[in-house]
């Protein structure tokens, strides 16, 4: 779906429903998924999922048979709901606003957690004019960095991030990803912490974002036209910042999980639904209905928790990724697993 606007406007929230336990923590899991946390409706004593199990046949289903059916309506609960946002352009697009207030953003995007365009929040920033591959070289010059390497002719190269970490003065980095476009050497943000001294003396050139995170520093990537973030969902709220050059993003919603072929931690084996091949070898994920925008200086993508996105660079690129929002954003305390 191509990227839609439209102004946001307020809307009531009732109170949430108290929550109850079934004294299973197998068995709240599976209720919590398909969206239950009402009041129970009875006063009878809680049954475990082994205790269903344990059934002789015919008094009640086995397990398996349980958290199958409990998957599936969540899946089809899922599923019909963002139907429903779909018919309004309000409702299901992706927004693109301006002037964002903390408040705002809070009621509008972060609370229901759905993604957005933000422009026009940077532009003090100095970093927009400056951060050229020139300005780059010469202010942080030959200090080592680290970065993903040898990526392109590796399929897992996502998965095994260790195994890629290589290191250059930053200047023969510049010059390696100059003469070597695309995807194969990337400073990504899993190379942050290494690389802060590196990049300390660009930190000058960037302002906060009152409207949406507290003071802090971003994560960093730098990388040539034609570098490439597989399909993923992340742990946590993110907020995209494009600073120089333009990313083009594909999002999918996480209700669309059940396409995802999503056999590892928060990575899809469909890897690029871009790529006729892969979506060949997965053909449920041509059902897949995602938004796509593309990012150019200045502007801004809210991403919210669970929410299926690829990245690829449409030329020399420089972003910064924040985690650190002005509200709670550890959803990842309680992923169950890879």
């Amino acid at each position: 779906m191509a990227d839609k606007s439209g102004k946001s406007g307020g809307l009531p929230f009732a109170n949430p429903a108290r929550t109850s336990s079934t004294g299973d923590p197998n068995f709240d899991l599976a209720l919590s998924r398909i969206g239950f946390n009402g009041a129970r409706a009875s006063n009878a004593p809680p049954v475990s999922l082994a205790q269903m199990a344990a059934k002789p046949a015919g008094q009640g289903a086995p397990a398996s048979s349980v958290a199958a059916r409990d998957l599936a309506r969540r899946d089809w609960l899922l599923e019909t709901q963002e139907k429903q946002r779909r018919l309004s352009p309000l409702a299901g697009g992706l927004l693109r606003t301006t002037g964002m207030q903390a408040q705002q953003f809070l009621d509008h995007f972060y609370a229901p957690g759905r993604p957005c365009v933000i422009a026009e929040a940077i532009g003090h920033w100095p970093a927009l004019e400056r951060w050229t591959p020139a300005y780059l070289r010469e202010t942080v010059g030959d200090a080592p960095v680290e970065y993903q390497g040898n990526r392109q002719t590796a399929g897992d190269f996502e998965l095994a991030k260790d195994r890629h970490k290589l290191s250059l003065p930053f200047t023969a980095y510049l010059d390696l990803i100059e003469q070597n476009p695309g995807n194969d050497a990337y400073v990504t943000a899993y190379n942050s912490a290494a690389n802060a001294a590196a990049f300390a003396p660009l930190m000058a050139d960037v302002g906060d974002i009152p409207c949406c995170l507290t003071p802090g520093g971003g994560m960093l990537w730098v990388g040539p036209g034609g570098t490439f973030t597989p399909l993923h969902f992340d742990l946590t709220n993110n907020l995209l910042v494009q600073v120089t050059g333009r990313k083009h993003i594909v999002l999918v919603p996480p209700a669309q999980t059940h396409l995802m072929a999503n056999r590892r931690h928060v990575f899809s084996d469909v890897h690029d639904l871009q790529d006729e091949a892969c979506l060949t070898r997965h053909p449920q994920a041509r059902q897949v209905q995602p938004f796509e925008v593309t990012l150019g200086p200045g502007e801004m993508l809210y991403i919210p928790i669970g929410w299926w996105h690829q990245v690829r660079a449409l030329d020399f690129s420089v972003m910064l990724t924040y985690t650190n929002f002005l509200w709670a954003n550890d959803g990842y305390q309680g992923f169950p697993g890879d």
